[in-house]
């Protein structure tokens, strides 16, 4: 990200030349221009982790500098030093007030070169810090992005389509249900003639076919509220595991083998799916020694028992599953590999989003793969998709290996 370590910005080259050979055995990178305009022009285009500036030079000064970035809007990313042969208590207001965080007297350089190092090695902390801070900013912004996106579509499903579709469904249950009440009732009064005492067995023939009609609707209605009571269990645990994944809580984090949780996954899927689908064959090619990372198993196993279970969706009951795992470099590499019907080319960027699902003959909550990203991310991995129409698609985690 920085272009070099230091900046000098003088315009005495010799006194440059002399700072690049006082520090030369800290193998920073140091570049140095002569006047405010070049260094104006610098900083613009790139950064650097600390500026040391000359105040008093032809030309712009160094609180000319100090004002163009201000109105630039990149003082603050710059960790700038003042360097100045006399410091003077308006010059360093002026400096403080346009943004400089340091001030060092030139003579004092040579007298002191370990405290001059050690206010450059300041300024690259406060960079580290800064840089932090700006990543767990964007992290937060993304997180609420993130969140307003999926109360909106989880809302939306809730209180429109879905919500809708349950109440209908009662609704109907219930006219179905009145109508047996009344035609129950009606058989009573009218089965028996209260003359002859005689049984009509023509009405009640007709009567109980209309009962049994209406018994096999109200079953039907019954079996779609019990999958729609099924879905809103489903979505309140992605939820739920979405929170946990978005709060990124590093206290369950451990030592954990990469392949045993692969294998566990897969062990704990097969105990409750397999069978359904005896079509699918198991492909396991798996490290020889242990793949030590440093994750959450919980949430790790999570992740791949979503990926085990989209690629048997994807499958429609026939294919075959490869799950890998091996080393490479000083990373180790999990894959899904499934043969199913594959991910949509335009579809590719928008399978983490939490308002997007796609199955040709299944349903989804469009969650799943975004908290199998964020929980991945948690430990320190990454997660990527390659796919084709109706040739199949492979799922890639990576992390970084830790000693065994």
């Amino acid at each position: 990200m920085f272009k070099a370590d230091l900046l000098i910005v003088d315009d005495s080259e010799p006194f440059c030349e002399s700072i690049v050979d006082l520090l030369e055995d800290e193998n920073w990178k140091i570049e140095y221009v002569l006047d405010g305009t070049e260094a104006i022009k610098k900083l613009e285009e790139n950064e650097y982790r600390v500026v040391l500036l000359d105040l008093k030079m032809p030309g712009m000064s160094g609180i000319g500098v100090l004002n163009e970035l201000n109105k630039k809007n990149i003082i603050d990313r710059n960790y700038i030093i003042v360097l100045t042969g006399e410091i003077t208590i308006e010059n360093a207001v002026d400096s403080l007030q346009y943004g400089a965080r340091d001030f060092i007297q030139k003579p004092a350089v040579v007298e002191f070169p370990d405290e001059f190092i050690k206010r450059i090695k300041r300024g690259f902390n406060w960079q580290k810090e800064r840089l932090l801070n700006e990543e767990l900013l964007q992290e937060r912004r993304k997180a609420i992005e993130e969140s307003q996106l999926i109360v909106k579509s989880v809302g939306h499903d809730m209180s429109g389509s879905y919500y809708g579709s349950l109440m209908l469904r009662l609704q109907t249950l219930r006219k179905k249900v009145n109508q047996l009440q009344e035609i129950s009732r009606t058989l009573m009064e009218t089965l028996i003639n209260p003359e002859t005492g005689e049984v009509n067995l023509g009405h009640l023939q007709e009567t109980l076919k209309t009962i049994n009609d209406l018994s096999n609707e109200s079953e039907e209605r019954i079996v779609g509220i019990i999958e729609l009571m099924k879905f809103f269990k489903e979505l309140g645990e992605k939820l739920k595991h979405l929170g946990n994944a978005i709060a990124i809580d590093k206290t369950h984090v451990k030592k954990v083998d990469l392949t045993q949780i692969v294998k566990s996954a897969i062990q704990v899927f097969a105990e409750s799916k397999v069978h359904e689908n005896p079509q699918v064959t198991i492909v396991e090619d798996y490290a020889d020694e242990p793949l030590y990372i440093s994750a959450s198993e919980e949430d790790l196993l999570r992740v791949f028992l979503n990926l085990i279970e989209n690629a048997y969706k994807a499958m429609e009951g026939k294919g075959t599953l490869t799950l890998v795992t091996y080393q490479k470099g000083d990373d180790v590499i999990a894959k899904v590999i499934d043969t199913g019907c594959g991910i949509p080319e335009d579809a590719i960027d928008k399978i983490w989003r939490p308002d997007y699902t796609y199955w040709k003959s299944a349903t989804g909550i469009g969650l799943g793969l975004l908290i199998c990203r964020k929980a991945v991310e948690n430990s320190g991995g990454t997660i990527s998709v390659e796919s084709k129409e109706n040739v199949g698609t492979t799922f890639t985690l990576t992390f970084k290996k830790i000693e065994s």
